[in-house]
Formats: structure tokens, C-alpha cells, sequence
């Protein structure tokens, strides 16, 4: 404005553009330092604590998936650790049934009861004298409960209703377990996919702003289109830089959802 090539509004416009960018960026730091936080409560050490946070360039970003969705499922089954110990309860129901039955059979008991006895003895003229014997008793016992009031049917309900509430919370974990699985795994595919349209998006804004500038210098476009060229390049890195951690996050999730462990490295998806 001040060389005649803008107008007031042009000036206004920039500095709101100006303090929008200071917002925007006092907001990020302020959720970085709330990040920062919760991972420090996660590790059980103080929150003032400086952790050395691996920058995001130094990071391999996966750029496909090898499984499937099903093979995720299907791992998630094997090793989440809510449905094995809900599998357990079932076991444990359906040996409370059998037991429950077996109470509608007679028991038989054998009971073997062992005995040793030792004497020593002392007679005028001779030797001390020493005699053991092995003694016991051997006994069965047959018990049958002919009748009880119903009480070993009431049990033997109770339990089976137990295996069937059992199995009735493995299924209900099961079909919650596909649900996490397919929705983490949706996820990654969309941050992958999102991460091939950011980096078109950053090419072509760089692409924009180098042509931009360089028709600036020989004086066919305005001090304007640039900075607007700038603004619109800086949005692409923004973009490239949220769809790469948020293919990391996606990434995450669906190990978690699969109680698969994370190797950084080692191989492209989960």
C-alpha cells in the first residue's frame, strides 16, 4: 500500500490473516502440551518431564497394507485379550455342567488307610529285640442321592444358564471385535488414500507458488498472487503433514484392535 500496488482492505485482509495464523497456532501448541501430558501420564512420570518426541520425517510412513481385513479379524480373535479370557469363563461353565451331572450318578469311594507299627523289646540274658508291622485297613463306600427336593436340577439349570451367558458374552465381544477391526482397518485404507491425494495436492501447490514468483519477477503477476500462492502452498504442507500421522494413528488403532505389537520398521502395515 504504501508503493501504490494495494489498498487498504488488501492491508486489513493481511493482518487478519495474520492474527487467524497466531490463533491457529497458539491452539496447536496448546494441544501438543496436553499431548505431551497424557503421554507422561501413560508412562507413570511427572508431566513437566521432557520427552524427546521422534520428529515425523525420521518416521517410515507405510504407504500400503498387506492383510486383509478378514486376517486382521481373524488375528484379533486369536490374541485380544478380552475374548480369550471370556472363552476361559465358558470352560469354566461348561466344567460347572459336568459336574453339575455327574452329581446324578452314584460315587463310589475307596479309602486306604495305611498303618506301621515298630516294637522294641528288652529280655534279661539277650539282645534288644525289635519287630515292625505294616498294618491298614481297606474300605468302599458307594453313596447315591436318590432324592434331594430338586436341589441337583436347580443347580444343574443354573449352570447350563451360566454356559449359555457365557457363550452369549463371547458372541456379543466377538461381533464388537469384527466391528473395531473393520472400522480401524477402513480407517488406515482412507489415510492412505488421503495421503496420495495430499501429496498431489503439495506437488501442484509448489508447483503453483514456483510459477507464481517467477512470473512476479518479470512483472506479469502481483505481489497479491504470490503471497496467495504462498498461503496456498503452506496449506499443502499442513495437509501433508496431518494425513502422515494420521496414517500413523489409523496404523495404531487397528493394532490395537488386533492386539498386534508395533515394530516401527518392520514391515509396511499391520
Amino acid at each position: 500500500m504504501k508503493h501504490g500496488l494495494a489498498t487498504l482492505p488488501d492491508v486489513l485482509e493481511a493482518r487478519s490473516a495474520t492474527a487467524q495464523a497466531d490463533y491457529d497456532l497458539q491452539a496447536t501448541l496448546g494441544a501438543e502440551e496436553i499431548a505431551r501430558g497424557n503421554l507422561a501420564t501413560a508412562l507413570n512420570v511427572p508431566p513437566d518431564i521432557v520427552i524427546r518426541v521422534q520428529p515425523l520425517d525420521e518416521l517410515r510412513i507405510p504407504d500400503s497394507i498387506s492383510d486383509q481385513v478378514d486376517q486382521a479379524i481373524r488375528r484379533a480373535f486369536e490374541q485380544r485379550p478380552d475374548l480369550l479370557a471370556e472363552v476361559a469363563e465358558i470352560r469354566v461353565a461348561d466344567a460347572r455342567v459336568k459336574e453339575e451331572r455327574a452329581a446324578y450318578y452314584p460315587n463310589l469311594a475307596l479309602n486306604i488307610i495305611p498303618s506301621a507299627q515298630s516294637l522294641f523289646v528288652l529280655q534279661e540274658g539277650f539282645p534288644w529285640g525289635h519287630t515292625t508291622e505294616l498294618l491298614g485297613g481297606l474300605s468302599f463306600s458307594l453313596n447315591w442321592t436318590v432324592f434331594d427336593g430338586g436341589a441337583r436340577r436347580n443347580r444343574l439349570t443354573q449352570a447350563m444358564a451360566d454356559a449359555r451367558a457365557a457363550e452369549a458374552r463371547v458372541s456379543v465381544t466377538r461381533n464388537q471385535i469384527t466391528d473395531e477391526v473393520w472400522a480401524a482397518y477402513s480407517n488406515f485404507r482412507t489415510a492412505l488414500r488421503q495421503r496420495v491425494a495430499a501429496v498431489a495436492f503439495l506437488e501442484a501447490a509448489a508447483k503453483s507458488y514456483e510459477a507464481a514468483l517467477e512470473s512476479y519477477k518479470y512483472g506479469v503477476r502481483n505481489f497479491l498472487d504470490v503471497s496467495a500462492a504462498q498461503r496456498t502452498l503452506a496449506r499443502a504442507q499442513s495437509t501433508d503433514v496431518l494425513a502422515r500421522t494420521q496414517i500413523l494413528s489409523a496404523l495404531a488403532d487397528l493394532a490395537f484392535r488386533a492386539a498386534d505389537s508395533i515394530q516401527p520398521g518392520a514391515r509396511k502395515g499391520p
